[in-house]
Protein backbone atom coordinates (compact mmCIF):
# COMPACT_ATOMS: atom_id res chain seq x y z
CA UNK A 1 0.00 0.00 0.00
CA UNK A 2 2.76 2.46 0.94
CA UNK A 3 4.72 1.63 -2.22
CA UNK A 4 1.64 2.18 -4.40
CA UNK A 5 0.95 5.48 -2.68
CA UNK A 6 4.51 6.64 -3.28
CA UNK A 7 4.39 5.70 -6.97
CA UNK A 8 1.10 7.56 -7.51
CA UNK A 9 2.47 10.60 -5.67
CA UNK A 10 5.75 10.88 -7.55
CA UNK A 11 5.16 9.87 -11.13
CA UNK A 12 2.56 12.42 -12.29
CA UNK A 13 4.97 15.28 -11.57
CA UNK A 14 8.12 13.80 -13.11
CA UNK A 15 7.84 16.15 -16.08
CA UNK A 16 10.60 18.70 -16.22
CA UNK A 17 10.58 22.04 -18.02
CA UNK A 18 12.93 24.27 -16.11
CA UNK A 19 16.46 24.92 -17.36
CA UNK A 20 18.00 26.90 -14.51
CA UNK A 21 21.01 25.09 -13.07
CA UNK A 22 21.85 26.70 -9.72
CA UNK A 23 24.90 24.43 -9.35
CA UNK A 24 26.70 26.82 -11.69
CA UNK A 25 27.38 28.88 -8.57
CA UNK A 26 30.51 26.70 -8.58
CA UNK A 27 31.50 28.49 -11.79
CA UNK A 28 31.12 31.82 -10.00
CA UNK A 29 27.54 32.65 -11.05
CA UNK A 30 25.42 33.24 -7.96
CA UNK A 31 22.56 34.96 -9.85
CA UNK A 32 20.43 33.43 -12.61
CA UNK A 33 20.15 36.76 -14.40
CA UNK A 34 23.65 36.30 -15.79
CA UNK A 35 22.39 33.61 -18.20
CA UNK A 36 18.58 33.94 -18.26
CA UNK A 37 16.19 36.70 -19.21
CA UNK A 38 14.11 35.81 -16.16
CA UNK A 39 16.15 36.91 -13.11
CA UNK A 40 15.22 33.68 -11.29
CA UNK A 41 16.09 31.33 -14.13
CA UNK A 42 14.00 29.05 -16.32
CA UNK A 43 12.75 29.74 -19.80
CA UNK A 44 14.68 31.70 -22.39
CA UNK A 45 18.48 31.75 -22.17
CA UNK A 46 20.24 34.96 -23.18
CA UNK A 47 23.22 35.23 -25.53
CA UNK A 48 25.72 35.15 -22.68
CA UNK A 49 24.15 31.99 -21.26
CA UNK A 50 24.40 30.22 -24.62
CA UNK A 51 28.02 31.34 -25.07
CA UNK A 52 28.90 30.20 -21.55
CA UNK A 53 27.36 26.78 -22.17
CA UNK A 54 29.20 26.26 -25.45
CA UNK A 55 32.55 27.77 -24.57
CA UNK A 56 33.05 26.82 -20.94
CA UNK A 57 30.55 24.40 -19.39
CA UNK A 58 29.59 21.81 -22.04
CA UNK A 59 31.88 19.13 -23.38
CA UNK A 60 33.26 19.21 -26.91
CA UNK A 61 31.79 15.98 -28.29
CA UNK A 62 30.99 16.10 -32.02
CA UNK A 63 32.83 19.45 -32.33
CA UNK A 64 36.07 19.93 -34.21
CA UNK A 65 39.16 20.20 -32.01
CA UNK A 66 40.33 22.96 -34.33
CA UNK A 67 37.63 25.22 -32.89
CA UNK A 68 38.63 27.30 -29.90
CA UNK A 69 36.31 27.89 -26.97
CA UNK A 70 35.79 31.43 -28.23
CA UNK A 71 34.70 30.10 -31.63
CA UNK A 72 32.32 27.64 -29.98
CA UNK A 73 30.82 30.51 -28.00
CA UNK A 74 30.33 32.55 -31.17
CA UNK A 75 28.45 29.64 -32.78
CA UNK A 76 26.12 29.04 -29.83
CA UNK A 77 23.02 30.54 -31.44
CA UNK A 78 20.06 28.78 -33.04
CA UNK A 79 21.22 25.42 -34.43
CA UNK A 80 24.89 26.19 -33.67
CA UNK A 81 25.04 29.35 -35.73
CA UNK A 82 26.10 32.91 -35.08
CA UNK A 83 22.98 35.13 -34.83
CA UNK A 84 22.28 37.13 -37.99
CA UNK A 85 20.30 39.82 -36.19
CA UNK A 86 20.52 41.45 -32.79
CA UNK A 87 16.82 41.35 -31.95
CA UNK A 88 15.31 37.91 -32.66
CA UNK A 89 16.24 34.69 -30.83
CA UNK A 90 14.30 31.49 -31.70
CA UNK A 91 14.80 28.23 -29.78
CA UNK A 92 13.62 24.61 -29.84
CA UNK A 93 13.76 22.31 -26.81
CA UNK A 94 12.99 18.69 -26.07
CA UNK A 95 13.27 16.57 -22.93
CA UNK A 96 12.39 12.88 -22.63
CA UNK A 97 12.58 10.44 -19.74
CA UNK A 98 12.98 6.68 -19.55
CA UNK A 99 11.58 5.55 -16.19
CA UNK A 100 12.01 2.19 -14.52
CA UNK A 101 9.96 2.25 -11.34
CA UNK A 102 10.27 -0.09 -8.35
CA UNK A 103 13.38 -1.59 -9.93
CA UNK A 104 14.00 -5.19 -8.85
CA UNK A 105 10.42 -5.84 -7.71
CA UNK A 106 7.70 -7.92 -9.34
CA UNK A 107 5.72 -4.77 -10.13
CA UNK A 108 8.62 -3.07 -11.93
CA UNK A 109 8.00 -1.72 -15.41
CA UNK A 110 9.74 0.64 -17.83
CA UNK A 111 8.19 3.41 -19.89
CA UNK A 112 9.29 6.42 -21.92
CA UNK A 113 7.75 9.81 -21.23
CA UNK A 114 7.84 12.83 -23.54
CA UNK A 115 8.23 15.49 -20.89
CA UNK A 116 8.72 18.58 -23.00
CA UNK A 117 8.62 19.65 -26.64
CA UNK A 118 8.86 23.43 -26.98
CA UNK A 119 9.08 26.14 -29.61
CA UNK A 120 10.21 29.45 -28.18
CA UNK A 121 10.77 32.97 -29.48
CA UNK A 122 12.43 35.93 -27.78
CA UNK A 123 12.60 39.47 -29.12
CA UNK A 124 15.13 41.85 -27.57
CA UNK A 125 15.59 45.58 -28.07
CA UNK A 126 17.96 48.27 -26.87
CA UNK A 127 21.74 48.57 -26.71
CA UNK A 128 21.85 46.34 -23.64
CA UNK A 129 18.70 44.34 -24.51
CA UNK A 130 16.80 46.28 -21.86
CA UNK A 131 13.44 45.28 -23.36
CA UNK A 132 12.56 41.66 -24.06
CA UNK A 133 9.41 39.89 -25.18
CA UNK A 134 9.43 36.12 -24.87
CA UNK A 135 6.94 33.30 -25.20
CA UNK A 136 6.68 29.61 -25.95
CA UNK A 137 4.33 26.90 -27.14
CA UNK A 138 4.69 23.46 -25.54
CA UNK A 139 3.33 20.10 -26.56
CA UNK A 140 1.63 18.61 -23.50
CA UNK A 141 0.79 14.89 -23.78
CA UNK A 142 -2.50 13.59 -22.42
CA UNK A 143 -2.39 12.92 -18.66
CA UNK A 144 -0.87 9.58 -17.78
CA UNK A 145 -3.37 6.92 -16.73
CA UNK A 146 -5.75 7.36 -19.65
CA UNK A 147 -8.56 9.09 -17.74
CA UNK A 148 -9.53 12.42 -19.30
CA UNK A 149 -12.75 14.02 -18.10
CA UNK A 150 -12.95 16.36 -21.10
CA UNK A 151 -11.03 16.99 -24.26
CA UNK A 152 -7.86 18.95 -23.54
CA UNK A 153 -5.67 21.03 -25.80
CA UNK A 154 -2.29 19.35 -26.20
CA UNK A 155 -0.59 22.67 -26.93
CA UNK A 156 -0.15 25.37 -24.33
CA UNK A 157 2.10 28.24 -23.32
CA UNK A 158 3.95 27.84 -20.04
CA UNK A 159 5.69 31.20 -20.29
CA UNK A 160 5.08 34.51 -22.01
CA UNK A 161 6.03 37.88 -20.60
CA UNK A 162 7.49 41.32 -21.26
CA UNK A 163 10.60 42.31 -19.35
CA UNK A 164 12.10 45.78 -19.08
CA UNK A 165 15.25 46.81 -17.20
CA UNK A 166 15.52 50.62 -17.33
CA UNK A 167 18.51 50.29 -14.99
CA UNK A 168 20.91 47.38 -14.32
CA UNK A 169 19.70 47.47 -10.72
CA UNK A 170 15.96 47.19 -11.48
CA UNK A 171 13.72 45.19 -13.80
CA UNK A 172 9.97 44.65 -14.16
CA UNK A 173 8.46 41.55 -15.78
CA UNK A 174 4.76 41.23 -16.68
CA UNK A 175 3.07 38.05 -17.90
CA UNK A 176 2.96 34.30 -17.28
CA UNK A 177 5.96 33.08 -15.24
CA UNK A 178 7.01 30.67 -12.52
CA UNK A 179 6.43 32.13 -9.08
CA UNK A 180 9.51 33.59 -7.41
CA UNK A 181 10.32 31.32 -4.46
CA UNK A 182 13.27 29.32 -3.15
CA UNK A 183 15.95 27.82 -5.38
CA UNK A 184 14.60 27.18 -8.87
CA UNK A 185 16.04 23.72 -9.51
CA UNK A 186 15.20 21.64 -12.60
CA UNK A 187 14.02 18.62 -10.55
CA UNK A 188 10.24 18.84 -10.49
CA UNK A 189 9.89 15.75 -8.31
CA UNK A 190 11.79 17.53 -5.53
CA UNK A 191 9.70 18.04 -2.41
CA UNK A 192 10.68 21.74 -2.41
CA UNK A 193 8.70 22.09 -5.66
CA UNK A 194 5.79 19.66 -5.21
CA UNK A 195 4.92 20.73 -1.67
CA UNK A 196 4.83 24.41 -2.63
CA UNK A 197 2.91 23.80 -5.91
CA UNK A 198 5.81 25.05 -8.06
CA UNK A 199 5.87 22.27 -10.63
CA UNK A 200 5.48 22.06 -14.41
CA UNK A 201 2.01 23.63 -14.74
CA UNK A 202 1.97 26.02 -11.79
CA UNK A 203 2.95 29.21 -13.57
CA UNK A 204 0.92 32.33 -12.88
CA UNK A 205 0.17 35.63 -14.58
CA UNK A 206 1.52 38.53 -12.61
CA UNK A 207 4.11 41.26 -12.13
CA UNK A 208 7.63 40.54 -10.91
CA UNK A 209 9.80 43.38 -9.62
CA UNK A 210 13.50 42.56 -9.38
CA UNK A 211 16.10 44.67 -7.52
CA UNK A 212 19.89 44.44 -7.31
CA UNK A 213 21.62 46.64 -4.74
CA UNK A 214 25.18 45.81 -3.79
CA UNK A 215 25.39 42.26 -2.48
CA UNK A 216 21.61 42.06 -2.07
CA UNK A 217 19.01 40.74 -4.51
CA UNK A 218 15.26 41.12 -3.99
CA UNK A 219 12.28 39.83 -5.95
CA UNK A 220 8.67 40.85 -5.29
CA UNK A 221 6.08 38.92 -7.27
CA UNK A 222 2.38 39.76 -7.33
CA UNK A 223 0.34 37.13 -9.20
CA UNK A 224 -3.31 36.53 -10.07
CA UNK A 225 -3.24 32.88 -11.10
CA UNK A 226 -3.11 31.30 -14.53
CA UNK A 227 -5.83 32.98 -16.60
CA UNK A 228 -6.26 29.75 -18.58
CA UNK A 229 -7.73 28.14 -15.44
CA UNK A 230 -11.26 28.51 -14.18
CA UNK A 231 -11.40 31.59 -11.97
CA UNK A 232 -12.28 29.78 -8.68
CA UNK A 233 -9.15 27.60 -9.02
CA UNK A 234 -6.65 30.42 -9.52
CA UNK A 235 -4.16 30.91 -6.73
CA UNK A 236 -3.76 34.67 -6.25
CA UNK A 237 -1.20 36.23 -3.97
CA UNK A 238 2.36 37.42 -3.47
CA UNK A 239 5.81 35.90 -3.13
CA UNK A 240 9.24 37.29 -2.41
CA UNK A 241 12.87 36.20 -2.42
CA UNK A 242 15.56 38.12 -0.52
CA UNK A 243 19.18 36.95 -0.88
CA UNK A 244 22.66 38.21 -0.05
CA UNK A 245 25.86 37.28 -1.86
CA UNK A 246 28.98 36.60 0.17
CA UNK A 247 31.37 36.61 -2.74
CA UNK A 248 30.79 35.02 -6.18
CA UNK A 249 30.33 31.46 -4.83
CA UNK A 250 28.05 31.88 -1.84
CA UNK A 251 24.53 33.23 -1.76
CA UNK A 252 21.94 32.74 0.98
CA UNK A 253 18.50 34.09 1.69
CA UNK A 254 14.85 33.59 2.56
CA UNK A 255 11.61 33.18 0.60
CA UNK A 256 7.95 33.79 1.37
CA UNK A 257 4.73 32.96 -0.51
CA UNK A 258 1.09 33.50 0.35
CA UNK A 259 -1.76 32.70 -2.05
CA UNK A 260 -5.39 31.68 -1.99
CA UNK A 261 -8.20 30.48 -4.24
CA UNK A 262 -11.88 29.93 -3.49
CA UNK A 263 -10.93 26.59 -1.92
CA UNK A 264 -7.47 26.75 -0.35
CA UNK A 265 -4.96 29.15 1.17
CA UNK A 266 -1.22 28.42 1.03
CA UNK A 267 1.55 30.04 3.07
CA UNK A 268 5.14 28.91 2.43
CA UNK A 269 8.43 30.02 3.98
CA UNK A 270 11.94 28.82 3.21
CA UNK A 271 15.59 29.56 3.72
CA UNK A 272 18.00 28.66 0.95
CA UNK A 273 21.69 28.72 0.08
CA UNK A 274 23.89 28.15 -2.98
CA UNK A 275 27.52 27.32 -2.19
CA UNK A 276 30.35 26.90 -4.69
CA UNK A 277 33.54 24.88 -4.11
CA UNK A 278 36.83 24.54 -6.00
CA UNK A 279 35.62 26.82 -8.81
CA UNK A 280 33.37 24.08 -10.24
CA UNK A 281 31.58 21.93 -7.63
CA UNK A 282 28.64 23.15 -5.56
CA UNK A 283 26.00 22.49 -2.90
CA UNK A 284 22.40 23.74 -3.01
CA UNK A 285 20.23 23.74 0.13
CA UNK A 286 16.62 24.64 0.90
CA UNK A 287 14.69 24.16 4.14
CA UNK A 288 11.03 25.09 4.13
CA UNK A 289 7.57 24.89 5.61
CA UNK A 290 4.16 25.10 3.97
CA UNK A 291 0.76 25.61 5.59
CA UNK A 292 -2.25 24.63 3.49
CA UNK A 293 -5.71 25.56 4.69
CA UNK A 294 -8.89 24.04 3.25
CA UNK A 295 -11.26 26.97 3.60
CA UNK A 296 -14.55 25.06 3.58
CA UNK A 297 -13.40 22.81 6.43
CA UNK A 298 -11.24 25.38 8.24
CA UNK A 299 -8.51 22.73 8.44
CA UNK A 300 -4.80 23.51 8.16
CA UNK A 301 -2.03 21.05 7.36
CA UNK A 302 1.61 21.98 7.98
CA UNK A 303 4.35 20.32 5.91
CA UNK A 304 8.13 20.60 6.30
CA UNK A 305 10.88 19.60 3.91
CA UNK A 306 14.64 19.60 3.42
CA UNK A 307 16.35 19.61 0.03
CA UNK A 308 20.09 19.21 -0.46
CA UNK A 309 21.88 18.58 -3.73
CA UNK A 310 25.62 18.39 -4.30
CA UNK A 311 27.33 18.58 -7.70
CA UNK A 312 30.89 17.30 -7.95
CA UNK A 313 32.86 18.29 -11.04
CA UNK A 314 34.47 15.26 -12.71
CA UNK A 315 35.56 16.73 -16.05
CA UNK A 316 34.34 19.40 -18.41
CA UNK A 317 30.60 18.91 -18.85
CA UNK A 318 30.41 15.94 -16.47
CA UNK A 319 29.06 16.13 -12.92
CA UNK A 320 28.27 13.59 -10.19
CA UNK A 321 25.00 14.50 -8.46
CA UNK A 322 23.84 13.43 -5.02
CA UNK A 323 20.41 14.49 -3.78
CA UNK A 324 19.12 14.09 -0.23
CA UNK A 325 15.52 14.98 0.61
CA UNK A 326 13.28 14.73 3.64
CA UNK A 327 9.55 15.38 3.85
CA UNK A 328 7.06 15.40 6.70
CA UNK A 329 3.82 15.98 4.84
CA UNK A 330 1.80 16.54 8.03
CA UNK A 331 3.58 17.64 11.19
CA UNK A 332 0.69 16.25 13.27
CA UNK A 333 1.44 12.76 11.93
CA UNK A 334 4.52 10.59 12.40
CA UNK A 335 4.84 9.62 8.73
CA UNK A 336 7.87 10.99 6.89
CA UNK A 337 9.70 10.29 3.63
CA UNK A 338 13.45 10.07 3.04
CA UNK A 339 14.81 10.03 -0.52
CA UNK A 340 18.38 9.76 -1.75
CA UNK A 341 19.23 10.17 -5.42
CA UNK A 342 22.79 9.73 -6.72
CA UNK A 343 23.19 10.43 -10.41
CA UNK A 344 25.31 11.61 -13.33
CA UNK A 345 24.72 14.74 -15.41
CA UNK A 346 26.67 15.08 -18.65
CA UNK A 347 26.55 18.11 -20.93
CA UNK A 348 27.99 16.10 -23.78
CA UNK A 349 28.11 19.11 -26.06
CA UNK A 350 26.32 22.44 -26.27
CA UNK A 351 22.67 21.56 -26.86
CA UNK A 352 22.82 17.98 -25.60
CA UNK A 353 22.45 16.96 -21.95
CA UNK A 354 22.25 13.38 -20.66
CA UNK A 355 21.30 12.57 -17.09
CA UNK A 356 20.78 9.39 -15.10
CA UNK A 357 19.53 9.12 -11.50
CA UNK A 358 18.83 6.28 -9.09
CA UNK A 359 16.28 7.24 -6.44
CA UNK A 360 16.04 5.29 -3.21
CA UNK A 361 12.92 6.14 -1.21
CA UNK A 362 11.80 4.95 2.20
CA UNK A 363 8.68 5.91 4.12
CA UNK A 364 8.74 5.93 7.92
CA UNK A 365 5.47 5.76 9.84
CA UNK A 366 4.31 5.08 13.37
CA UNK A 367 3.19 1.59 12.38
CA UNK A 368 6.12 0.42 10.26
CA UNK A 369 8.97 1.26 7.92
CA UNK A 370 8.42 0.56 4.22
CA UNK A 371 10.73 -1.50 2.09
CA UNK A 372 13.24 0.43 0.01
CA UNK A 373 11.82 1.59 -3.33
CA UNK A 374 14.33 2.00 -6.15
CA UNK A 375 13.51 4.05 -9.26
CA UNK A 376 15.84 4.58 -12.21
CA UNK A 377 15.46 7.59 -14.53
CA UNK A 378 17.39 8.36 -17.72
CA UNK A 379 16.88 11.75 -19.37
CA UNK A 380 17.84 13.32 -22.67
CA UNK A 381 17.60 17.08 -23.09
CA UNK A 382 18.08 18.79 -26.45
CA UNK A 383 18.02 22.52 -27.03
CA UNK A 384 18.76 24.48 -30.17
Amino acid sequence: MIRNFLFIFLIPILSDEVYAYPQFVGQGYNSCIACHHNPYGAGAINDYGRALSAGRISGRAFRSHDLSDEQLAEKSGFFYTQPDTSWIRPALKYRGLALKNSAGSETSNTEYIHMLARAQMTLQFGEQNQLILTGNIDYAPDPRGGQIEEEENNFRSREHYIGYRPFPSYGIYIGLMDKAFGVRIPDHIAFSRTVNALTMNDQSHGILNHFLFGEWELGLHYFIGNLAQDEPLRQKGVSSVLERAFGPRLKAGVSFLNSSSDFTEITSMATQAKIGFDSTSSLVLELGQRERKILALDETTTSRYIFGQGHIYLRRGLFFINTLEYLKRDTDQETSVLRIGPGIQYFLTHGLELRGDIYNTRIFSQENVSDDVWDLTLQVHLWF
